[in-house]
């Protein structure tokens, strides 16, 4: 069995992180701008300062860097390339976006609506975050040890 490249998986966990984190601000800070307003206040919440956007910004990495992953444990099974990554973004859009905005949207914290188009969204980005770290991803092969030495 290969190991994991993690050259690789740390460049392409940071390429989905940087889409991932680009795409959560343009969609949260612009398209639901208002409707997250409405939540926050509501709830009696103080707007998003620094330590929050540091926050969402190590969620970001920590969500490109747990996809590539998850894709460098999948491809020795499925294979690598565009299928084995769009496994990988279901999984990783299952556990980290949908299953996750489960309980605010239960506990009535956030409106179904918001929820949805937020999870929506987040399928989005997080397909063309796996597929653009996963196609920056490769294995070290014995036969590419051997011909970069040569």
């Amino acid at each position: 069995m290969q190991k994991v490249n993690i050259g690789r998986l740390v460049l392409g966990g940071i390429v989905a992180a940087v889409i991932v984190d680009v795409t959560e601000f343009w969609v949260n800070n612009t398209l639901l701008r208002a409707d997250w307003a409405a939540v926050g206040a509501r709830l009696g919440l103080t707007p998003v300062g620094t330590k929050g956007i540091i926050a969402f910004n190590l969620w970001s990495l920590a969500i490109g860097l747990t996809a590539v992953f998850l894709y460098a444990c999948l491809r020795p099974r499925f294979g690598p390339g565009p299928k084995t990554a769009l496994l990988t973004a279901a999984v990783v859009w299952i556990l980290g976006y949908a299953l996750a905005m489960v309980a605010p949207v239960v506990m009535h914290m956030i409106p179904k609506r918001l929820g949805l188009i937020s999870i929506s969204y987040g399928l989005a980005e997080i397909v063309v975050a796996c597929l653009a770290g996963a196609a920056l991803y490769r294995e070290d092969t014995a036969e590419t040890i051997r011909a970069a030495s040569a």
